[in-house]
């Protein structure tokens, strides 16, 4: 996926999908998905909150396998808009911790070679 898709929620018909409701304001809500896959929920004004699994937000967050999101009591199904499976987002999930495992190791390989490095360094000094 390279490109980067927007959709705007909210009680106006300019949004990309609007809803109705006394807790949905004009333009409400701006869900992205980012060219590595990840779905962002973010509120368009700093009073426009929203809820993910129940618990109420007023900041950016990244959307998880399962998560259910909601504007008051009307639930959103941003799978359904973004066109993808529960197995999608987990595959991405597995594959965005294999590589921050990756990472760390190799993070630790580069500890013990500045060890070496050291270790090499401290016993030329006592040899020359």
């Amino acid at each position: 996926m390279n490109a980067i898709k927007y959709y705007t929620i909210g009680s106006e018909l300019q949004n990309d999908l609007p809803i109705t409701g006394a807790d949905c304001a004009s333009f409400h809500l701006l869900l992205m998905r980012n060219a590595s896959g990840q779905v962002l929920v973010s509120n368009r004004l700093p009073q426009n909150g929203y809820a993910i699994n129940g618990q109420q937000y007023l900041h950016l967050m990244a959307l998880q396998a399962g998560d259910e999101l909601s504007i008051g009591g009307q639930k959103i199904n941003w799978m359904t808009i973004f066109d993808i499976s529960e197995e999608e987002i987990s595959a991405r999930e597995v594959k965005e911790e294999f590589v921050k495992q990756e990472q760390k190791g190799l993070r630790i390989q580069l500890v013990f070679i500045y060890l070496a490095i050291a270790l090499v360094l401290f016993l030329l000094a006592f040899f020359i």
